[in-house]
């Protein structure tokens, strides 16, 4: 009678396909996990590993990744663009000293015009 085994062989892994799953949850590793994906499939392709999943999850959130972190960028120089140094005050309540805190000061107020009186008015 044979016995066969369920365990997972962890030698027929490809190492690069979990390090591109790895560095792309870490969310911060994004450049990492689509080179190692990248990199992992073309192994997988002639060597008989496994682990094909795992290096295409890595490249997708990596691509995700970098993807966002770009639109991220692009919107905090377009709400720069937009509001600038105030948006800046604004979102730390205005308790910076560089900025100027509007919800005490009052404007300057606009100088009375000068009344001319009948003496002044032929002159």
């Amino acid at each position: 009678m044979s016995t066969t085994s369920n365990k997972f062989n962890f030698n027929e892994l490809n190492t690069l396909a979990v390090v591109s799953l790895a560095s792309a949850l870490s969310l911060f590793g994004a450049p990492a996990a689509v080179i190692s994906g990248h990199v992992a499939l073309q192994q997988l392709k002639t060597s008989g590993q496994k682990g094909r999943w795992m290096a295409l999850v890595g490249v997708v959130l990596g691509y995700v990744g970098i993807v966002s972190a770009i639109l991220i960028a692009l919107l905090g120089v377009f709400l720069r663009y937009r509001y600038g140094h105030d948006y800046d005050c604004m979102y730390r309540g205005g308790f910076d000293p560089m900025c100027p805190d509007y919800r005490y000061n009052d404007p300057e107020p606009m100088p009375y015009p000068t009344i001319m009186g009948p003496d002044d008015m032929g002159k």
